[in-house]
């Protein structure tokens, strides 16, 4: 039986969970390609979905699930992979072509992430060591292998793109809440990793565009997963201490400044 609290809990972490993203939407599409990819990879979904974890469930679980999600932010970038490398594969029907990116690369990530949830992975010292080596693995496939020149295409999202990526995000955060609530928060802190910005960019710009120009946008994100990667790491420390707002703003204040850096970086 879900108490009509919870139930509210549900309905604003899709609205605000959407709203976030739609905010991301419009500033990485007035940003040029070299750190669009930075900017998607921002903590937007875990961000919200931690909140209301911690909200419904409270702050300890998300202390106790946030440990294995630097190796699930590796596993990201595995997908990331997965769905550039397939796009490479012409076929004249683009929905096909779509479909066939989706499927390879969600597979990968849930076979690779469900079983960390299934056996309680919680160990952040592996988690670390996991992610550097899958970022090192993707910064090479993604970022120097692919050889191909960034200009300064500026993307561009419809109102309805917008509004589609918005209600997709804000339905993950919202089965995110669900699953701490009744599996348990391993299962929330999985799903709140789930790349749901990631997997709607995807979709919008491969209808509209090449799969060089999807190496373009993304070729800075292994960079970007920096800041990805210091929020749930901060959050475990600044939840059970400040609590679901204090710790919320602690670890994006600590995780913005691994965006900054990759950002300089990547200039």
């Amino acid at each position: 039986m879900f108490y009509p609290l919870f139930l509210i809990q549900l309905a604003t972490s899709f609205i605000i969970g959407g709203a976030l993203i739609a905010l991301l939407s419009f500033v990485a599409e007035r940003a040029d390609e070299r750190i669009a990819g930075i900017i998607i990879s921002l903590p937007s979904t875990v961000a919200i979905s931690y909140f209301f974890i911690g909200w419904a469930v409270g702050p300890q679980a998300v202390a106790e699930a946030a440990p294995l999600a630097p190796l699930v932010v590796g596993i990201i970038m595995l997908f990331t992979i997965v769905y550039l490398y397939l796009s490479k594969i012409r076929i004249r029907n683009k929905g096909a072509a779509i479909a066939l990116c989706i499927g390879g690369a969600t597979s990968v990530w849930l076979l690779l992430a469900i079983p960390l949830a299934v056996y309680k992975f919680n160990n952040l010292l592996l988690s670390l060591g996991g992610y550097i080596v899958l970022a090192l693995f993707a910064y090479y496939f993604i970022t120097v292998r692919p050889q191909i020149r960034t200009n300064h295409v500026r993307l561009h999202y419809t109102f309805a793109q917008k509004l589609g990526r918005a209600a997709f995000a804000g339905a993950v955060i919202t089965f995110t809440v669900f699953l701490s609530k009744t599996l348990g928060p391993f299962w929330g802190g999985i799903f709140s990793m789930f790349p749901a910005v990631y997997l709607s960019s995807f979709i919008i710009l491969h209808w509209h565009y090449d799969s060089d120009f999807l190496f373009k946008v993304w070729k800075k994100t292994p960079l970007g997963t920096l800041a990805f990667t210091i929020y749930p790491v901060a959050a475990i420390y600044t939840f059970p201490a400040f609590g679901v707002l204090g710790g919320t703003i602690g670890a994006y204040a600590i995780s913005l400044l691994g965006f900054f850096a990759a950002a300089r970086i990547s200039r």
